[in-house]
Formats: structure tokens, sequence, C-alpha cells
């Protein structure tokens, strides 16, 4: 046997080692791979996961300030959260919900007709032949667009047993966020629990970021856009503002699928409201995207722009529709821990996380225990 401390056992040594780094990679990658189709094969239950997690997130941006300012005890502060969240929806459904209802029944009767219309005016335009061409083939990628969104819509709205899941999951999560936290990391070797914890805590305080500013976001187009297309006389203002305000939950793609019936129900009155329409759609944006956004994102979570669109591709290829709605929050968890589990741990670079302090809090916040 040859001793360590010569040649051939210092390079024997050295083989052992490698062989076992590159065995404990590969099954790194192999285990990775068993967790992606583990999770596609699983995608309902992983998007509910997701979804539930969110559900508790937003509870918690209610319920921290009131733990820590008014000192409330935690459960009692997530009571709270929850009766405050119930009542604006009640609220707003007492001040809105007659007349929503109202326009939803005048957009679903007024979108047909002003398709029809809008394509009875291209068939007679100067340039029918080529207009049609243009339409048939813009009417092509509005009906894949309206068709993701009908499945999108369809998959939220109909799947009442899943929403209730994931509004009594995330109430849950919400109520004891450390209990789960700390009982996933029992499953973890003890000296990698602490760093870990930090990666958990980090990816909370990101997602909370995150979606204050979606939430910031999405009211604000939400209430421009509607404003805007009460004062052109577009039908259906309310709930067309609503729905480009929802839709900003999946950036990039959302607003594009979203300003589709509203530029066809505006197209039908005239070129003069579909322009002022296109112009009032494409200018929210320009202020979400070049103002807004920026602002609030520096100062929350922010994902490379680029890593956003193909991270939406990515879960929709994977997961259908739905994986749209969640693929932004799951990216913002991956990015964070990529980068703190990989680039700070293995790479040795530095790095600075949003998050991965307790100066990275939203607004002052500190983690949720």
């Amino acid at each position: 046997m040859p001793d360590a401390s010569s040649p051939k056992g210092d390079i024997a040594s050295r083989h052992a080692a490698l062989t076992r780094t590159f065995i404990v990679r590969a099954l790194f990658i192999l285990g990775l791979i068993a967790l992606t189709y583990a999770a596609i094969k699983l995608s309902t239950v992983f998007l509910m996961a997701t979804g539930a997690v969110v559900v508790a997130v937003i509870i918690h941006l209610i319920a921290d300030p009131l733990h820590r300012r008014l000192k409330m005890q935690k459960k009692y502060a997530v009571l709270s959260a929850i009766l405050i969240l119930v009542l604006i929806l009640a609220g707003l459904a007492w001040l809105f919900g007659s007349q929503l209802a109202a326009q939803i029944d005048t957009f679903l009767d007024e979108l047909p007709r002003s398709v029809e219309q809008v394509r009875s005016s291209v068939e007679t335009s100067p340039f029918g032949e080529v207009a049609m061409q243009a339409w048939n083939s813009a009417s092509e990628q509005a009906g894949v667009a309206l068709s993701y969104l009908r499945g999108l819509v369809s998959n939220v709205v109909n799947s009442v047993v899943g929403l209730v899941v994931i509004i009594v999951a995330g109430v849950m999560l919400a109520s004891r966020p450390v209990s789960y936290r700390d009982g996933m990391l029992l499953l973890l070797p003890s000296q990698s629990r602490d760093r870990v914890r930090s990666v958990m805590n980090a990816c909370g305080r990101s997602l909370k970021g995150w979606l204050i500013g979606q939430l910031i976001s999405m009211s604000v187009i939400a209430i421009l856009v509607s404003l805007g297309l009460l004062l052109v006389g577009v039908p259906s203002w309310l709930i067309l503002g609503l729905l480009a305000g929802l839709a900003q939950f999946v950036p990039l793609i959302g607003p594009i699928v979203s300003a589709i019936p509203g530029l066809i129900i505006a197209a039908s009155m005239g070129w003069v409201p579909f322009t002022w329409a296109l112009a009032i759609y494409v200018g929210v944006q320009q202020v979400e995207s070049n103002f807004l956004t920026p602002y609030v994102m520096n100062r929350t979570a922010s994902l490379p722009m680029v890593l956003t669109l193909f991270s939406i591709l990515a879960f929709t290829t994977l997961f259908g529709p739905l994986g749209a709605v969640f693929a932004t929050p799951i990216t913002v968890v991956l990015y964070v821990m990529v980068q703190m589990l990989y680039v700070e741990d293995t790479l040795g670079e530095s790095l600075d996380v949003k998050g991965e302090t307790e100066h990275d809090a939203p607004a002052g916040e500190a983690e949720s225990n």
C-alpha cells in the first residue's frame, strides 16, 4: 500500500478527491433533473404551492407592520391582515360590483361585434387585399393571444377547489412561517442549516419586495388605463382597465395581451378613437417601464428583463398558461438562490443581493419570524 507522503500516495489521494467531487456533482445534477421531472409531472401541485406562498407573503405585507408597530401578537396580526384584505375586497365589490358586472356584459357583447365591424372596414378599404392579408395575420396572432388569455382565465377562475386550497394553504403558511421553514431545514445537514436559513429569509424578503412593486404597478396601470379609455369614450373602460392592471402581474407579455380587446373595440368606433386608445396603452406602458418600475424595483427587488421574458416562456412551455402567472415570482426566488448559493458560496464572488440583509427588507421591514 503506497505511503500517503510518497508521490504515488499523493496522486492516489488527489485521484480519490477528484472522484468524490465528480460523484457529488453528478449526483447533484441528477438530483436537479429528477426534481425538474417531478415538478413537471406534479405541475399543478407545484403551482398551487407557489400560489400559497404568494398569498402568505401578501398577508405578511399587512401583518408585519401591525406586529412591529402596534405590538400585536403575530397570530392576531395575521388574523387582522386577513380581515383587512377581506374588507378591502368587499369594499371594492360594493363600490364597483354592479358597474363592473354591467361592463362585463357590455364587453362580452361588444367585442364580437367590434371584431366583425373592424373586419368589414378592412375588407372595404382601398387596399383591401393587402389589408385582409395583414388582418388575417393579425387575427391569427390575436387568436393565439386571446386563446392564451382564455386558457389563463379558465385555469384560474374555474378551478374553484384549487383556489380554495391555495388560499387556505397560504393562510396556514402565513400563520406559522418559521415552523414550516425550520421543518424543511431539518432535512439538511446541521452544518448547512444556518446558511440555507439565510438564503430562505433573503428569498422571502426579495419576493415580498417584488410583490410590493407589482401591486403598485398593477394599481397605477389599472387607474391610468381606465381613466384614459373613459376620456376617449371607449365602452367597458372599467373592465378593460382592470384587465390591464391584472395582466401586469405577467410582465412583458401580459400588457400586450390585455391591450388587444381594448384596441379592437376602439377600432370599431373609428380611427381616431383607435389612435387615442393605442396612444393610451403605449403611453401607460412607457410610464410604467421607464419611470414607475425602475423607481419601485430599485428599492425592492428586480430581475433582468431578458431573464424575466425567458422565464415566462419557459414556465408557459412547461406548465401551460397558469405557469406564466407564477413564472416571475418563482424566478425571483431562484435568482436569489443562484446568487447566494452558487455565485457567492461556490465561486467566491461578492454580490449585493437584494434581500440578503435585514436592511433590504421592503419599507424597512425585518424578516417574519
